[in-house]
């Protein structure tokens, strides 16, 4: 998964003004980190993962699907895209262009999923032989829309 890492390496050395990039699974677990954070990659990961599942949650009761969110702290912008089976994170200063960052985001998620894709058959083997579960093609819009359904 080395072309992975290049992409997100990628987004942290072109943008100008991005400071950290993280791929999490649709579970909040790290697949790739680029940057440096304060906090271990697994907290942040399942913070970014809980953000993005409340708001999903608020769509979902508004009748809309959830596709990105940007947050504007004090000092720094954070943009949380979607993605099959994952979320891409980008964290920025606060005078960082969003429209560089979401047209960024928008390629490096297009590139990873392909990359993904072309390596399904080697991430099963992989997950086979240390007796993973291989997921379903669940999106977390499909994942959401059960709990919504079961709430009624």
């Amino acid at each position: 998964m080395s072309r992975i890492k290049d992409v997100i390496s990628g987004i942290l050395k072109r943008v100008p003004g991005v400071i950290g990039v993280i791929l999490i699974d649709i579970d909040g677990i790290p697949i790739e980190i680029a940057g440096k954070f304060d906090m271990k990659a697994e907290d942040l990961g399942a913070l970014l993962a809980a953000c993005y599942n409340s708001y999903a949650q608020v769509g979902l009761e508004l009748g809309q699907n959830l596709d990105s969110i940007i947050v504007e702290y004090s000092d720094l912008k954070l943009c949380q895209s979607s993605m099959p089976r994952g979320l891409l994170t980008i964290i920025a200063g606060k005078d960082s262009y969003l429209g560089m960052i979401r047209l960024e985001a928008k390629r490096a998620i297009d590139t990873i999923t392909q990359i993904m894709e072309d390596t399904r058959e080697i991430r099963k083997e992989l997950m086979e032989e240390s007796k993973f579960r291989w997921p379903d093609d669940k999106t977390i819009d499909d994942i959401l829309s059960k709990f919504k359904q079961e709430l009624k």
